[in-house]
């Protein structure tokens, strides 16, 4: 039998710095995990490791709301209702509006 040598593959561990940046160009400027991960210069294959393990683990997380109650619908009136508007991006808060 003839045996193979193979090589093996040698992982570079990516800066907390660049995961860092990937996540904020994909999430909040809106780039595409191929485009970000062509500007820091990454494979394609670990760039979107790293954005599905982002999401897996702090964006999808963070989606616990405090309230029990199912959302009603109300008839419009000029009436002010005391509703709360929240929005996240990548798992973080961005706004919060009283309607």
């Amino acid at each position: 039998m003839i045996e193979q040598i193979q090589q093996k593959r040698t992982y570079s561990k990516i800066s907390p710095s660049i995961k860092k940046a990937l996540i904020q160009k994909v999430f909040q400027n809106g780039f595409k995990i191929k485009q970000a991960a062509q500007q820091l210069k990454l494979k394609y294959a670990t760039a979107k490791t790293i954005i599905l393990l982002y999401r897996k683990k702090v964006v999808r997380k963070k989606l616990i709301f405090s309230s029990n109650k199912p959302c009603l619908i109300l008839p419009l009136e000029n009436k002010k209702r005391n509703i709360v508007v929240v929005s996240l991006v990548a798992g973080k808060l961005q706004n919060q509006n009283e309607v």
